[in-house]
């Protein structure tokens, strides 16, 4: 996949490449062939999968906010601070920085991901059967209980967003 980063209108500045869509779509399948198809072609990409920024269960929209703070800062030039989750822990872990200039493209991969500052904005669709069997296949037992309350904050967040939803540079299905 050819990308000339020399057309953008600010080459200083990233990329950033929303990857968007509910839980099981197949975002973080896109993005990891997306992150191969670039680095092939010697392009230097980083992928954030909002999973790491999420607080817990309950912590989309919080998420979401987080990520468009980071997104608004790297569109001004500005580092931009998160705290990851620990999953395992159900706390909040490690704080990393990234640097703006230091980034080519930006790959941003999970619910609320085109809620951000994007140059290109992706939603990924799937059947709802097809998202939920991949999911528990995914994550096993653990995301089970916690299907329905997650699909409730993601409705919630489609709703809140709906113009961007309808905007995205391109709808992606994967079934």
């Amino acid at each position: 996949m050819p990308l000339d980063t020399n057309a953008r209108n600010d080459a200083a500045l990233p990329l950033i490449i929303g990857i968007d869509g509910r839980s099981g779509s197949g975002k973080t399948r896109l993005s990891e062939l997306l992150e191969q198809s670039l680095s092939a072609e010697g392009i230097g990409v980083r992928v954030l999968n909002l999973d790491s920024i999420y607080p817990g269960w309950d912590g989309l929209a919080e998420g979401t906010k987080t990520w468009r703070k980071i997104s608004r800062n790297l569109r001004e030039g500005k580092p931009a601070n998160y705290r990851e989750w620990d999953w395992h822990a159900d706390a909040p872990g490690s704080e990393h920085t990234i640097n703006p200039v230091q980034e080519t493209v930006i790959i941003c991969e999970g619910v609320g991901a085109i809620a951000g500052t994007c140059n290109v904005r992706i939603v990924v669709k799937a059947p709802d059967e097809l998202r939920y069997r991949r999911a528990i296949d995914r994550d096993g037992d653990m995301y089970r209980p916690h299907w329905e309350r997650w699909a409730a904050q993601e409705e919630a967040l489609l709703a809140a967003y709906s113009a961007t939803y309808t905007q995205a540079d391109l709808i992606y299905r994967t079934a």
